[in-house]
């Protein structure tokens, strides 16, 4: 004859077994989700990603059923912090390259380019900003193309360009690739994130 404890016990090992079930499916669907992202990952983030790989799956071994919305929350600010810190050093990659790119020619053709486009918009008593950095060199282009202009430095810019105010000091546009950064970071990141399959 079966007793009610026989029945409580095997509820309760069919709700286990179901919940294992479930948990072991989640699980694998983390671990799978962590090979891909190393996969994505491996060249530039190799040693970084694979301790990540490690200290996931440790977490998600080690966790118990009770805790499995708390880990999946870990799981998800580890995969968060790794997508920020990537995303960080690829801008200031990018940051370094565009700063090291306006040092040499490719910044005087910048300068060049841009001044000859906006040439005729500008007054005499104007003033043009230029990146502490590369002044001297910036200046002389200035005084070739606008030589009746006003030039100074502008402490706002850091990877190079220019920034034109009126004389009433009432407009300002900004010229510098900062600006340019700045005005493209959500196409940039949004393109970064598609080349890395995180969309």
């Amino acid at each position: 004859m079966i007793t009610i404890d026989d029945k409580i016990l095997s509820f309760q090992k069919i709700i286990n077994e179901d919940i294992s079930e479930k948990a072991q499916k989640e699980i694998d669907e983390y671990v799978l989700e962590t090979d891909k992202m190393v996969s994505k990952y491996k060249e530039k983030k190799y040693d970084e990603i694979n301790r990540i790989k490690r200290e996931y799956k440790s977490r998600l071994d080690s966790k118990s059923e009770s805790m499995h919305s708390k880990m999946e929350k870990e799981g998800q600010d580890i995969l968060l912090s790794a997508n920020k810190a990537i995303y960080e050093e690829f801008f200031k990659g990018l940051k370094e390259k565009l700063k090291e790119k306006y040092s040499s020619q490719k910044g005087e053709q910048y300068l060049e380019n841009t001044l000859l486009k906006i040439k005729d918009s500008l007054k005499n008593n104007d003033t043009v900003y230029l990146y502490d950095a590369s002044y001297d060199r910036d200046r002389a282009i200035v005084e070739r193309i606008l030589p009746n202009i006003s030039i100074d430095v502008s402490k706002n810019i850091k990877l190079g360009g220019f920034e034109v105010e009126n004389s009433e000091k009432t407009c300002r546009i900004n010229y510098s690739l900062d600006s340019i950064i700045s005005e493209e970071y959500t196409n940039i990141l949004t393109k970064l994130k598609k080349e890395l399959d995180i969309i």
